[in-house]
């Protein structure tokens, strides 16, 4: 994207914009052949969305002064990714620290004298590196590692918890109908306040109440950021992210005069009020130990702040627009959840919610229907190939998720109409896409037979989807369908992401009514392409709703 990948948020230095490319046959003992693109203002969606003038094999685009390998969906990404010890996405996260979350120059050599590379084995010439130097594989190591098992439930938890308390506790919604004119800037406030203090800490937001505010205006900024330029050219932009470095500071400033972060009557605490999350002490450590100034950590924890909650925000508004558009399908959705309900504790129980065939998929369908995140990789070594084409040393490759999460040549679009249309295209968002009954040969993601596709549509019950299955993984999908990456890169955030999206609907549903107040606009609402491709995309438009709480009755 800029990918907003928890282990190391990664940016687009340029992207090709109104690039007129076409793909010529080569020679596989070639490089792919370079195709001139022009550098613009422009949204960068269309380069792609025709995958004929393209082929499928890999090809160079020129975007100024610098080429980019860009590799196609299908085969030649699951090559990419099979391949990770060959390749180091160092250049990009030097770009997206450097660029986006502004980091000092002393800081940004950090990441650029370590060519060690993101394993526990570092690579041949790197042996003896200090083990403190190794800021790539610190922050993978401790990313898989805290972001699982104990750890995570512990986070999930929290995030639980505070979602629902802010939700009983906003005077935004009361007894009677509210009218609200966008449920998305309601869903970001809270989900945002919710996860951001189970991951920092209580004591954040009291240091810094404005820290939600300035995070979505720097959000909006991020393609700014990218272009480079000057800060006289975009003050606003800088300034936002400016305020936003000196809030961590200050909240890191803070959290170090209370106790140090590496002491060891601590390293058994999952949370705490001060540091928040074990993950906050622990890359505190790993920061310090590297020679990090305030400054670069500050940087750090703002790229780690960003990559979990600007993806997971956005994806869980599609999930709660597309119930809010069906009655049938919340009614199936509210069934599933009343079997992850908790009456002891009052709480559902997120590992249910996670398991449910119907809430698995659409969990599914709206990251294919939203997301264009960037995997960006820079071979290691002389001869790397992809698929039979040679990729130089250092050389820049791209993948964007978007383009095979939408070729309807792959995609199951449900019944063939009189007309000849599909009935789910893929350019909507159909909630039963990913799921498989086992009464249904027409069912499931991939593209059906024509005789398949033309037989009658049955009407799904809450009995059905208990024989559903979510298909998901990567065999069944071959490399089209990467929203969080792959290989051994792939996103440690995507367990949390999934829980926080899947917790944050059900307790959304069962405390509110909530009512469209304008469906027919809702229903033509899609991803907001002005801002392609940083990750999962929010609505092109606002969402006018009308809430009310639900009656105590009524939740249970």
């Amino acid at each position: 994207m800029p990918c907003r990948s928890w282990a190391t948020p990664s940016s687009l230095p340029t992207t090709p914009r109104g690039s007129s490319a076409a793909h010529c046959k080569l020679s596989r003992k070639s490089n792919p052949q370079t195709r001139r693109g022009i550098p613009s203002h422009r949204p960068s969606h269309r380069f792609g969305l025709n995958r004929r003038r393209f082929g499928s094999v890999p090809f160079r685009l020129s975007v100024g002064l610098d080429s980019i390998f860009f590799i196609p969906y299908g085969e030649p990404i699951q090559a990419m990714f099979k391949n990770a010890r060959d390749l180091s996405m160092k250049p990009i996260i030097v770009v997206a620290m450097r660029d986006q979350f502004g980091m000092p120059p002393a800081d940004v050599a950090i990441y650029e004298r370590d060519g060690s590379g993101g394993s526990a084995k570092p690579l041949d010439g790197w042996e003896h590196m200090d083990p403190a130097h190794r800021i790539f594989h610190s922050q993978h190591r401790d990313l898989h590692a805290m972001l699982n098992g104990a750890s995570l439930e512990g986070m999930t938890a929290r995030f639980m918890a505070n979602y629902t308390a802010r939700l009983r506790a906003t005077a935004a919604v009361g007894d009677e109908w509210t009218e609200l004119p966008d449920l998305f800037a309601l869903l970001r406030t809270d989900m945002f306040h919710a996860a951001c203090t189970s991951m920092v800490g209580e004591r954040f937001f009291e240091l810094n109440p404005d820290f939600c505010r300035d995070f979505w205006e720097f959000d909006g900024h991020v393609l700014t950021y990218l272009r480079r330029p000057p800060r006289w050219m975009a003050p606003r932009a800088f300034a936002v992210r400016t305020r936003l470095l000196e809030s961590i500071k200050k909240w890191r400033q803070y959290a170090g005069r209370q106790f140090d972060a590496a002491d060891p009557a601590l390293a058994a605490a999952e949370y705490e009020p001060v540091w928040g999350a074990r993950l906050m002490r622990v890359r505190a450590d790993v920061f310090a130990k590297a020679g990090a100034s305030p400054d670069g950590c500050a940087s750090m924890d703002l790229g780690l702040l960003w990559a979990a909650n600007a993806n997971v925000i956005p994806a869980t508004l599609w999930t709660l627009l597309g119930v809010l558009l069906s009655p049938d399908l919340a009614a199936r959705v509210r069934a599933e959840m009343a079997d992850c309900l908790d009456t002891d504790t009052d709480s559902f129980r997120v590992s249910a919610l996670c398991s449910k065939p119907l809430l698995n998929g659409i969990h599914l369908e709206s990251l294919r229907f939203c997301t264009a995140a960037t995997s960006a990789r820079n071979p290691v070594i002389d001869d790397f190939r992809i698929c039979g084409w040679r990729i130089p040393r250092d050389a820049l490759m791209l993948s964007i998720s978007w383009f095979g999460a939408h070729d309807a040549r792959f995609w199951n679009t449900g019944r063939t109409l009189p007309d000849g249309t599909p009935e789910h295209p893929v350019d909507a968002y159909w909630a039963e896409r990913f799921l498989e009954y086992p009464d249904d040969p027409a069912s499931g993601p991939v593209r059906k037979p024509a005789a398949a596709s033309r037989r009658p549509a049955a009407k799904r019950t809450p009995a059905h989807d208990k024989t559903a299955k979510a298909i998901s993984h990567t065999a069944a999908l071959g490399g089209y369908f990467y929203p969080y990456g792959g290989g051994t890169r792939i996103c440690p955030g995507r367990h949390l992401a999934k829980q926080e999206m899947l917790g944050a609907v059900a307790v959304m549903l069962r405390e509110f009514e909530i009512e469209l107040l304008d469906p027919a606009a809702a229903a033509k609402a899609g991803p907001d392409l002005s801002v392609f491709p940083t990750g999962a995309l929010g609505p092109d438009r606002k969402l006018a709703v009308r809430m009310r709480r639900r009656r105590k009755e009524e939740a249970r």
